[in-house]
């Protein structure tokens, strides 16, 4: 099972470096161009607590315009994960009693989409992108800014239950 997962941590690694802007062309896959291996990220898929998500949705709360308050993640479309010492999440939100007009017309407007945001070393979460609408068939393997090993661990976010 781990020469399995050090297998699929490769391949993507190998992948990525194929398809990173910076790579040199002549470097092979999971090398560096002096010869030495390269470590793959290391990339968890984690569980999420309570204090994570309502940091998550704080976090979301503050940076939608218009600002939302009557929100929460919808139920199972919560991803949590690191790679490399970065924390990611994924959520669709809804709706709570109390909400406003204005919050039903952007959530209305937005809501289906998921959100996806980062808390680097040292820094709060903050938001990162977005699906567009409809979403993309790839999920968040789509997304650039989550990193490929993480969406592959998530199931490119597609599946009906997510960790909670």
């Amino acid at each position: 099972m781990i020469a399995a997962a050090l297998a699929l941590l490769t391949s993507c690694t190998a992948l990525n470096a194929a398809q990173t802007p910076s790579s040199s062309a002549s470097a092979s896959p999971g090398h560096t161009t002096a010869g030495a291996p390269v470590r793959p990220a290391a990339c968890r898929s984690l569980p999420v607590s309570p204090t994570t998500k309502s940091n998550v949705t704080a976090a979301y709360r503050t940076e939608a315009q218009p600002p939302l308050t009557h929100i929460t993640p919808v139920k199972g479309t919560f991803y949590y994960g690191s790679c490399d010492g970065t924390f990611y999440a994924g959520t669709r939100f809804q709706l709570t009693p109390g909400s406003t007009p204005a919050e039903q017309v952007a959530l209305q407007d937005d809501g289906a989409a998921m959100k996806y945001f980062v808390e680097r070393p040292g820094s709060a979460w903050s938001y990162l992108a977005s699906d567009g609408f409809p979403a993309d068939p790839q999920g968040c393997a789509a997304i650039p800014q989550i990193p490929a090993r993480l969406a592959v661990l998530w199931d490119d976010c597609r599946s009906s239950v997510a960790q909670q």
